[in-house]
């Protein structure tokens, strides 16, 4: 069982208006800023920017005063005894609304797509990302159980004595971000029903936790967490038969926090050695017009499973995969497409149960197909 520390390159182009500092972006003025004395630096900045470094600062958009600002707080990261909140640099940058050109950075390009009516009171950001560039590092491996964090002691180093680097490759792909309607969102999840179906899973994923990591906390499950990794799921089966890629060939990266800005989104990607990743094909059914129908396939997908009624019971769940309506008919991916080795999902949380439709996050949108599979258009809530 290898673990991998994963890093997907979105937090590297944004436009001036939104601008974040890197090293790409000051060139060959990024090495002697850096190096220069802390309390000579802004003088220097601003003998620079009479001169050789005017055009740059231009084309950011920014004045001595604030490079000087952003470079401090670019160092006191790199400091930082903390991780970076990597998920939540991207996340910020995939809502921020404005589109990313290939001219501003070759290795990162979306586009905003406008949410189609009936799809607009369950999803509210859809983003084509065009182009991205990823870089998978391989920090360490561990032997039968996954672990259970970076810091897990269980993580075995590579390396008999401590280097200043590790092994890594870069790959390029395209992919389809979407941001779920937080208004809906939050009336769903305070639902007592959802709740409590989240917490009985939650009981028996703390016990496991427990006996292989006794005194650290328990990464919480919510009703939201399950929604939005169920959903990646589905959305990938219907992706696969839709643009032409394999199953093992897209991948999943969650957004979900409670604390970090209401975030709750999925991005599903594919991503390769070369530039063939960008051949466009999964990009481009995050269009609005095709869009629409691949959300609404997928829900429908998901509202029968050939195991059914035992996969809807939670009968045939594996007890390892801490999952609730589950299985490998409806909603178990290839594992190196799945952040969560397929652990954690229910599709109860989107389509509702036979006996209890309502409680799904999708359930209107279902209730809405008629026999000839049309939505009629409906207003945001």
């Amino acid at each position: 069982m290898v673990v991998a520390l994963v890093m997907l390159a979105l937090a590297f182009a944004v436009p001036a208006s939104a601008v974040v500092l890197s090293e790409k972006e000051l060139g060959v003025y990024w090495d002697e800023l850096v190096k220069t004395d802390p309390d000579d630096r802004a003088e220097y900045i601003r003998i620079l920017a009479r001169g050789s470094l005017k055009e740059t600062l231009k084309n950011l958009n920014l004045t001595p005063e604030s490079l000087t600002r952003m470079i401090e707080e670019r160092l006191e990261d790199f400091h930082r005894d903390e991780m970076l909140n990597l998920k939540y640099e991207e996340y910020k940058h995939l809502i921020a609304g404005f589109d990313i050109g290939q001219d501003d950075d070759g290795d990162f390009e979306i586009r905003n797509v406008e949410v189609p009516d009936e799809i607009r009171p369950y999803f509210r950001k859809i983003v084509r990302v065009v182009r991205l560039h990823e870089v998978i590092t391989l920090r360490g491996f561990t032997r039968i159980n996954p672990c259970g964090d970076e810091n897990d002691r269980n993580i075995v180093p590579l390396s008999l004595n401590a280097t200043r680097w590790l092994p890594a490759i870069e790959v390029r792909g395209e992919g389809i971000f979407m941001e779920f309607n937080p208004t809906t969102l939050r009336c769903w999840e305070q639902q007592e029903r959802i709740r409590l179906r989240a917490e009985a899973i939650q009981e028996r994923w703390q016990r496991e936790w427990n006996k292989r990591f006794e005194g650290r906390s328990t990464p919480l499950l919510t009703p939201r967490y399950f929604l939005v990794h169920t959903w990646a799921h589905a959305l990938m089966r219907q992706l696969t038969l839709e643009c032409g890629y394999s199953s093992a060939s897209l991948r999943e990266r969650i957004y979900v926090s409670d604390d970090s800005g209401d975030m709750a989104g999925v991005l599903i990607y594919t991503a390769t050695s070369d530039s063939d990743g960008t051949l466009g094909g999964l990009q481009r059914q995050g269009e609005a017009a095709r869009i629409s129908p691949t959300v609404r396939a997928a829900i429908r997908d998901m509202e029968w499973c050939s195991s059914d009624p035992l996969c809807i019971e939670q009968v045939i769940a594996p007890p390892e995969h801490y999952s609730g309506s589950a299985c490998h008919a409806c909603c178990l991916a290839p594992e190196t497409s799945c952040e969560q080795y397929n652990r954690f999902l229910d599709r109860a949380m989107l389509v509702g149960l036979p006996d209890d439709r309502g409680m799904g996050y999708f359930s209107d949108l279902l209730r809405e197909v008629d026999d000839g599979g049309n939505v009629a258009p409906r207003d945001s809530r």
